[in-house]
């Protein structure tokens, strides 16, 4: 089997499928709650084939609060991301270890604690690096903390970044906030 063919076999199991700009292979499937991804691969060796998938959990609500905060971005946003991945080494693939694989996500992204993953972004320090700052705003925003982002556009407004990483603005902020005062009130 290629990438190709799994792709089908995902499809056939409910999964939507994609590729990005760079030509990785992506898959989301929808539990009522939540949304898992998986991006996966084959690759064929001398006498084996390899079956690999990251995979990562989310739900609307966060991944829209990153949209929404962040601007232009892919429309799942990991809350949660697996350190380990599925990895199937046979000499064949065949549709079978894409189903297992498929079960197996499935199953690890509905064990995966919500609620914790959120508290978990929202605690992240403000100077962390890379997209860890838009997480982290998406999280106080999704979870109605309008009281600490408003400390952060008390503090953008004085002159003090916090150590935000450059791209996050004071527009960032004024958006988290916007969107936290939604969620409290709801």
């Amino acid at each position: 089997m290629n990438t190709r063919e799994a792709t089908k076999a995902l499809r056939a199991l409910g999964w939507s499928t994609r590729t990005d700009e760079v030509g990785d292979k992506g898959a989301l499937f929808r539990l009522p709650d939540r949304i898992v991804q998986i991006l996966y691969g084959i690759r064929s060796f001398r006498d084996e084939q390899d079956f690999r998938a990251m995979l990562s959990v989310s739900t609307d609500s966060f991944s829209k609060a990153c949209v929404e905060i962040g601007g232009d971005l892919p429309d799942h946003s990991p809350l949660i991301v697996a350190r380990k991945g599925i990895h199937i080494e046979v000499p064949e693939i065949l549709e079978e270890h894409v189903r297992q694989a498929s079960e197996r996500s499935i199953a690890w992204a509905e064990a995966q604690d919500l609620e914790a993953g959120l508290l978990a972004h929202a605690s992240r320090p403000t100077d962390a690096p890379g997209n860890r700052p838009l997480l982290h705003l998406a999280a106080l925003a999704v979870t109605g903390d309008v009281a600490r982002l408003k400390s952060y556009r008390a503090s953008f407004e004085a002159g003090d970044r916090l150590g935000f990483v450059p791209y996050i603005t004071g527009d960032y902020i004024d958006r988290a906030v916007a969107l936290a005062e939604q969620y409290a009130s709801n």
